[in-house]
């Protein structure tokens, strides 16, 4: 056994002393550049809340809605960011929220994973991030296996999540947590969603995590040899003593859980639930009761009968103990006197409960997270790439959808190529004609990729936050595999989009002119889809970005150079990537063109040529035009980008993960 990790996990205390959170009484709008700056009156949702548990206790946060019940899950966790006061320690060594975050995980209330993966998809993937960066493929396929044995999802291994259970995603999800066999473990709501059988099931499975150690020296050894689950020693004080009965069913997930080098010790587990029924409730070892952000009562569950007898509160027969504590605090507020009294025997209970004669010395706890410091996660460029990878996967499970919109765009090229058929003739009538062309495609083109990714920081933001909250990877490997996962599709579809154009309109010019065209609107639709990730994350819903879009798109469509003399504006025009997408697209068509159709009775001025056709446009006519204008392009969708990584990592910071 790792004599740095696993042995001295098995004798972790958390305590949790005076937390207090406190929030805007108003709701802070996100979009923050437009507010002033002014001091908002703050509302205190934690008061004063301490508290501890330990290696092999199973404890239920219970309390009313809008008690406090996920804030000091959160807050215990180190996940909830925010004005938070109070101090998390481990066996006496204070945790900082990096500390807390690697030798924790946390069960969010939602499921909150890619829909198209299977199971074991899922999990070998988050092994990739949550493992060490020296484990082998094969060890971490074995982690997987293990892990879906443990949690009963076996059968449905390579079901995909959309058409698993409620319950099914809930095991998923904690597995998930699991691929790193944290000794603490926090569940929001565990149970939200999920019908008795499955809500019990899930809890089980909880209850087997933190008491495993016991069970298994007990019922386990006599079926798979005492090697098999050697028990570590230096446990904490003793947790309670409530034994569960094991089924055979249970066992060979018993075992799974106890399949890794580190897996042998038992977790202390925290869960804030809403209303358990009666079996559920007495799987727990220990419940915190919250009232309205106050602590109410924290102790042994089978202690906490004796607490309220002794305030005159007796519960009927046949009764959930659970419904008749919340039910007990609620009927409280009706009474002040009653309420006050609940407090003041809570205070004298716990006089004596937080001196630190029963933690273990500092130096036990600091080997522990000596070795955790060790830990070593996958370098950048491979987040990157299995991030792309991912990206990769759902879009050809999302192949449908792919081929729909594709078919869409390319009814645009063909209702293009048909208006603009014989335009190419070189007479002067057509000049005007060709130059609305090609505004008309690269205009197409920007506003296709520009509005047609929108939607992917918003509907990607709650698996962000979680994942680059939970330090699985950075935000910025993120952001450049969503940015590299565009770049072949921007390639792909320009080309075959101007390829119908072409075939139409201009294919007596060569193949020459097809290449440099399609590249000029490959990179119009590069820096498109930055613009596109510029406004999903400046206005953060898909809905406000594309309404509030307008305003941009009409000032860059004035300095493109087709509703507006672009002399007239020198400087503006070069923030406008209309303006490079057009004149590169007019620079490739017109600058070999020597000769045009001049009639004897015309009754205005002749364009001989196609440098006049440049030079009437004001666009540039040097040799290296057409590359300052891709140069243009890509400039333009880079600093797009950056602003745009910018805003969701304000965002991200300002939320909170959770």
């Amino acid at each position: 056994m790792d004599e740095g990790g696993s042995t001295f996990a098995a004798g972790l205390c958390l305590e949790w002393k005076n937390l207090n959170y406190y929030v805007p009484e108003r709701e802070e709008n996100n979009y923050s550049f437009w507010q002033c700056c002014r001091t908002q009156r703050e509302l205190q949702i934690l008061n004063n809340v301490s508290g501890h548990m330990r290696t092999g206790d199973l404890v239920a946060i219970l309390g009313c809605s809008g008690a406090g019940k996920t804030t000091l899950l959160a807050a215990i966790s180190q996940r909830l960011r925010g004005n938070l006061t109070g101090e998390v320690v481990v066996n006496g060594v204070a945790m900082d929220r990096s500390e807390m975050i690697r030798i924790s995980s946390f069960l969010p209330q939602f499921d909150i994973n890619v829909q198209t993966f299977t199971a074991y998809e899922h999990l070998y993937f988050m092994s990739h991030f949550k493992m060490h960066r020296k484990t082998s493929r094969s060890e971490k396929r074995q982690r997987v296996d293990d892990l879906l044995l443990a949690v009963g999802l076996r059968n449905v291994a390579h079901t995909r999540i959309q058409q698993m259970s409620g319950g099914e995603r809930k095991r998923l999800s904690l597995a998930e947590e699991l691929i790193t066999d944290p000794p603490f473990i926090f569940c929001d709501e565990p149970t939200t969603g999920l019908d008795s059988y499955n809500a019990f099931t899930v809890i089980k499975t909880l209850r087997h995590l933190c008491t495993r150690h016991r069970i298994l020296d007990k019922s386990l050894t006599s079926l798979y040899g005492e090697d098999s689950f050697s028990s570590p020693s230096g446990d904490c004080s003793p947790s309670s003593s409530i034994e569960m009965d094991i089924l055979e069913s249970d066992l060979p997930s018993l075992k799974a859980l106890n399949n890794s080098p580190n897996g042998r010790f038992k977790k202390a587990i925290i869960c804030s639930i809403h209303q358990p029924t009666s079996d559920i409730f007495q799987l727990f070892t220990h419940i915190v009761l919250m009232d309205a952000g106050n602590l109410i009562y924290q102790g042994r569950t089978e202690d906490a009968m004796e607490f309220f007898n002794t305030l005159g509160h007796s519960m009927p027969s046949n009764c959930n103990p659970a419904d008749f504590y919340l039910k007990t605090i609620s009927d409280s507020h009706t009474d002040k006197n009653d309420g006050a009294m609940i407090k003041d025997k809570y205070n004298l209970h716990t006089m004596g409960l937080y001196n630190n004669s029963w933690l273990l010395p500092k130096p036990y706890s600091g080997e522990y997270l000596t070795s955790m410091k060790k830990f070593k996660k996958i370098w950048w460029p491979f987040q990157v790439y299995f991030l792309l990878m991912r990206f990769v996967i759902e879009d050809t499970r999302n192949l449908r959808q792919g081929l729909i919109s594709t078919g869409l765009f390319m009814i645009t090229s063909v209702t293009l190529a048909i208006m603009y058929s014989g335009v190419a003739d070189m007479s002067q009538t057509s000049i005007q004609d060709i130059g609305g062309s090609m505004f008309m495609l690269s205009s197409e083109m920007i506003f296709t990729f520009s509005y047609g990714i929108t939607y992917v920081f918003p509907g990607a933001l709650p698996i962000l936050r979680r994942e680059v909250g939970e330090g699985t990877y950075s935000l910025s490997a993120y952001f450049v595999a969503v940015v590299l996962s565009f770049l072949p599709m921007a390639f792909f579809k320009s080309y075959l989009f101007f390829s119908v154009v072409y075939g139409s309109i201009f294919y007596k010019r060569g193949l020459m002119l097809f290449l440099t065209m399609g590249l000029s609107l490959s990179l119009s639709a590069v820096a498109a889809t930055g613009y596109g990730l510029f406004l999903s994350t400046i206005f953060e819903t898909e809905k406000m970005a594309t309404e509030c879009a307008a305003p941009f798109d009409l000032l860059f469509l004035i300095f493109g150079g087709a509703y507006y003399n672009v002399d007239s504006i020198p400087f503006l025009k070069y923030f406008s990537l209309f303006f490079y997408s057009n004149e590169s697209l007019m620079y490739s068509f017109w600058i070999d063109v020597e000769n045009i159709d001049c009639p004897k009775n015309q009754g205005h001025p002749c364009i001989k040529n196609g440098l006049e056709v440049l030079n009437r446009g004001s666009f540039r006519t040097t040799d290296d035009t057409f590359w300052l204008d891709c140069m243009g392009l890509v400039f333009v969708g880079m600093v797009f980008n950056i602003i745009a990584y910018c805003f969701v990592k304000k965002y991200i910071r300002r939320s909170g993960y959770y």
